[in-house]
């Protein structure tokens, strides 16, 4: 006999019974409670593990009540563009933007720049704000016969721009004409293009005649007197073709236009002096929201934005109904340059503790303005996250706290789970309020009871009692990929008694349908159990197993990918080849 065999017969192992499981056993806190409102009185966390009448004890405290802004308005031009107020709720990056709008206005000068953009498939020449940066472009037409003739057309965008200001506009070409006897200037026609190429509107025709052309180049000018003009749609273009305007011809002459010329002196570039274009802009919104109107200890409003341009000058404001006003200093009042970083949230927040209740009307409604202004000659967007406006007043005891529980997701793959089980055992000193279990949604970030059998909370008495929930077909949104599961016991709604809170026991257990095989090891060494069969008149199905059980153990071993099987034989084999068998009735 060699030494596997007599390890062989050495071995002593049963399979004792085999049978159905429903659920798993129930989870308990691995940690202690995190506390977010209220007071731990006595007890920890383990006095939750068993049901004993040995609780762990907390009460309520004086708590926050939170609330968001349910409308808004826009402040002068400001326009909306995406979002809506459920996205203040939360500080979770989904936000309400709204574009700024042309505040300060001061004359401004365009250049003639060889760069193209495609307006409706045709291309045209960019009136810009820089000064000549490219190599030099000449535009040119005959002067072989009279009349005027189209040099080239040149856009400016309008976006971000709701008027053009009245002022009288000082129009520089720099240009010559061929041949002494050529008589020839320029002129201009200004027109409104829309962003589909066709056109909005004519402002003016053959404006801004030059004084005659020379011989060699030379920068000569006129002026037009611009009306004031009122932008229709923000995609549109402001456009100037430039002419030149032959009275008398010569064969085999031209006349020629510079542009784009940076070896010129600013004063000799072919532009557009004064034109009064927007160098500031402004974003103002006003958000409206409704609280209560107990008296209050103290207010705490928040709010959590970002902008598309870096360094705004911001102002946040609290409506004060005692002045009917904005405050401009004090409470009520934050202002700060936003981050250097576009699109950097930043949160501010402000506690006022005197005469908190000035900051709402006589049926609760509050106001909050942001305000955000910059120095620039582009529209900016503002970005607000998150408007958070908070209360406490001696009517809003509330208690709210969260355990962690883990399931063993090697024994109870989620493949095999059919739901969650909740349970809690408990009692409460004030039988007139209501209590939820909820779980945390690993999809929305959020603690929540949507998908619950039960959605409408416990009203306890004043002895323990039972309050159980199952999480039906939605658990997998509350369960983590390694098991997590976290839950929220609290009130909704405050109120002015603090309640004592006894928890005696709460758990989580998993629902399945699977079975367990209870191993005996009677022998004097450790047994290593390597497959699982199961068989009967059809089947023969095995399973691997990877199970040590000691020398004189007894384990339970789950599979909840295996249904009780009925009229059949379980079978274990261990490593050295010793069987076990357990026949099912």
């Amino acid at each position: 006999m060699n030494q596997f065999d007599w390890e062989k017969m050495q071995e002593k192992v049963e399979l004792t019974n085999v049978e159905r499981i429903t659920h798993s056993s129930w989870l308990t806190s691995i940690s202690e409670y995190e506390i977010n409102s209220g007071n731990r009185l006595s007890g920890t966390y383990s006095d939750t593990w068993t049901v004993d009448d040995v609780p762990e004890t907390f009460n309520e405290e004086l708590a926050p009540v939170v609330y968001n802004p349910s409308g808004y308005s826009l402040g002068s031009s400001t326009r909306y563009l995406s979002g809506n107020v459920a996205d203040l709720t939360v500080d979770d990056g989904a936000y309400m933007i709204f574009r700024s709008y042309s505040s300060v206005f001061s004359s401004q000068t365009v250049y003639a720049h060889r760069e193209t953009i495609l307006i409706g498939g045709t291309s045209y020449y960019q009136l810009k704000l820089d000064s000549a940066d490219s190599t030099r472009l000449t535009l040119s037409q005959s002067a072989s016969t009279t009349g005027r003739k189209l040099l080239d057309r040149f856009v400016f965008p309008l976006s971000g721009i709701t008027i053009i200001p009245a002022n009288t506009w000082a129009i520089y070409y720099r240009a010559y004409k061929t041949g002494p006897l050529t008589v020839a200037h320029c002129d201009i026609d200004v027109l409104i293009r829309k962003a589909d190429g066709t056109v909005r509107t004519v402002i003016a025709t053959d404006i801004a005649n030059s004084s005659s052309l020379g011989t060699s180049w030379s920068t000569v000018s006129a002026t037009y007197s611009w009306n004031n003009y009122i932008v229709e749609d923000e995609t549109d273009f402001l456009e100037v073709d430039y002419y030149a305007h032959v009275t008398t011809s010569q064969s085999n002459r031209r006349v020629y236009l510079r542009i784009d010329d940076p070896t010129l002196p600013l004063t000799s570039q072919t532009r557009i002096v004064d034109i009064m274009l927007p160098n500031e802009y402004t974003a103002e919104v006003e958000f409206a929201g409704t609280g209560n109107v107990e008296d209050w200890f103290s207010l705490t409003w928040t709010l959590d934005s970002c902008f598309s341009a870096s360094s705004v000058n911001v102002t946040l404001q609290l409506y004060n109904y005692n002045t009917s006003q904005y405050p401009t200093s004090g409470d009520g009042y934050i202002t700060y340059i936003s981050s250097s970083i576009v699109n950097t949230d930043e949160m501010q927040s402000q506690t006022i503790i005197a005469n908190s209740t000035y900051y709402r009307n006589s049926t609760g409604e509050w106001k909050i303005k942001i305000k955000g202004v910059k120095a620039v000659d582009s529209p900016f967007d503002l970005k607000v996250d998150w408007i958070e406006f908070q209360v406490a007043s001696a009517n809003t005891y509330m208690f709210d706290a969260v355990g962690t529980f883990v399931l063993d997701v090697a024994t109870y793959p989620s493949a095999y789970l059919k739901t969650l089980e909740i349970q809690i055992r408990y009692r409460a000193s004030d039988s007139f309020e209501n209590w939820f279990l909820k779980a945390y949604n690993w999809t929305n970030g959020q603690y929540s009871d949507p998908g619950f059998n039960s959605t409408i909370g416990h009203l306890p008495t004043m002895a323990f009692e039972y309050y159980t929930v199952n999480l039906t077909d939605k658990w997998q949104s509350y369960i983590s990929t390694n098991g997590t599961i976290r839950i929220k016991f609290c009130n909704t709604n405050p109120d002015a008694n603090q309640t004592i809170i006894d928890i005696d026991f709460i758990g989580v257990r998993a629902v399945v349908d699977g079975t367990s095989f209870t191993i005996k090891n009677n022998g004097a060494s450790t047994i290593h159990v390597v497959s699982l069969w199961i068989i009967n008149s059809t089947l023969h199905k095995r399973y691997d197993i990877n199970l040590f059980v000691n020398s004189g153990e007894t384990v339970s071993y789950i599979r909840v990918d295996i249904p009780l099987p009925t009229e059949n034989l379980a079978k274990i084999v261990t490593e050295r080849g010793n069987i076990a068998v357990f026949s099912i009735h």
